[in-house]
């Protein structure tokens, strides 16, 4: 059963928060338009356009990714307001534990972060769908892969020297290399074919191959057949060459998982990618009750004058857990870091933190 002091600290918490979300939301989306108006002037787009097809899915897309300095912003400025007017002082005096304080922040935080799970599990996937389509079409972004080598279907390796699959119009230097299983049930190379230029559509399997080299490894020797173009089908199609690594983030959970089982077949580099999307999915939510532990420990008992030094060490302590999230994340991409330990080590670190401040707080 809640009690007057728990109504008063939730509602005080969820005010904050939203007020703080608008707040910072507003000064994301006036930086943001200042660095996109060349795009949006190209796109000859009205404003009620620009909104529907670009901002609600950039504002949930962004909002979700501070949420976490969100939520300590929200504890930080609470926990100040009720200390600076001497509430704290009277609730402990009357015999209320601090652990017992805890519960209307834990409460209120908890709802947020259901928010924040249906955000990411829910909402943040259309949105993201939102925002990379708009960004595809009016923007530009490095969109070229070069030096790729990669299974694409089971049997069939796929090298090529340049794909641009914002454009999937054609391939440079395309090699294809099939195997087939002997007696023994071992793979063996079959045939190789190699094209200085592959065109295709981001829809079929069909291919116009230009200068083209064809190898038969035939058990009565090898054979050689040279074209200038052929009109073909493959076992893949230009969509299934590459895409933009931020595509994952518009896959809802199962789709992610079975995008993940697919690129595992392939040995394709973007798995560590999808591992950290899923796995973020969860640990971002329940990383927020760790920053309101944080939050409270530090701004409960801070002298008037310490007040800016308090924003000040949380600001910070959010911007830490952002810079220990994106190294432990490009060291999981990059030097083969367990991606599972990679997403939770920042909240790790944090969460030791948040309780040694707990700790060594007056209570």
């Amino acid at each position: 059963m809640l009690k007057t002091l728990d109504k008063y600290i939730i509602k005080k918490v969820l005010k904050t928060f939203v007020f703080s979300i608008l707040a910072v939301l507003c000064i994301i989306v006036v930086f943001d338009i200042s660095e996109k108006i060349d795009d949006f002037l190209k796109s000859n787009l009205s404003v009620p356009e620009l909104i529907v097809q670009y901002y609600s899915g950039f504002i949930v897309y962004i909002g979700n990714m501070f949420f976490p300095l969100f939520m300590l912003i929200t504890i930080v400025m609470v926990t100040l307001k009720l200390n600076q007017r001497s509430e704290i002082t009277a609730i402990l005096s009357s015999g209320i534990s601090f652990l017992r304080l805890l519960r209307p922040f834990f409460i209120a935080v908890g709802i947020i972060v259901c928010f924040s799970f249906f955000i990411n599990f829910v909402l943040l996937p259309k949105a993201n769908q939102k925002r990379l389509e708009f960004e595809n079409i009016h923007t530009n972004y490095a969109s070229i892969l070069s030096g790729v080598h990669f299974e694409v279907v089971p049997g069939t390796i796929v090298s090529f020297k340049s794909y641009n699959f914002k454009e999937k119009k054609f391939v440079t230097e395309l090699w294809v290399d099939k195997y087939t299983k002997d007696e023994n049930d071992a793979w063996k190379l079959s045939a190789t074919l190699n094209a200085n230029y592959a065109y295709g559509d981001s829809i079929s399997n069909d291919f116009q191959l230009k200068n083209v080299t064809e190898r038969f490894l035939l058990p009565t020797g090898d054979s050689v057949v040279e074209s200038q173009t052929i009109d073909t089908t493959l076992s893949f199609g230009l969509k299934d060459l590459g895409q933009r690594n931020e595509v994952i983030s518009t896959m809802y959970y199962g789709e992610l998982l079975e995008y993940r089982k697919k690129e595992k077949l392939k040995g394709s580099a973007i798995v560590p990618y999808i591992d950290i999307e899923i796995y973020s999915r969860t640990s971002n939510p329940l990383s927020l009750f760790i920053l309101a532990l944080l939050g409270v420990c530090i701004s409960i008992s801070p002298a008037r004058s310490k007040v800016g030094m308090t924003i000040l060490l949380g600001i910070g302590s959010v911007a830490l857990y952002f810079v220990f999230n994106r190294f432990s994340t490009v060291y999981a991409t990059n030097a083969g870091l367990n991606t599972f330990l990679a997403v939770w080590i920042p909240n790790i670190i944090l969460l030791t933190f948040a309780l040694y401040l707990y700790w060594k707080t007056p209570k």
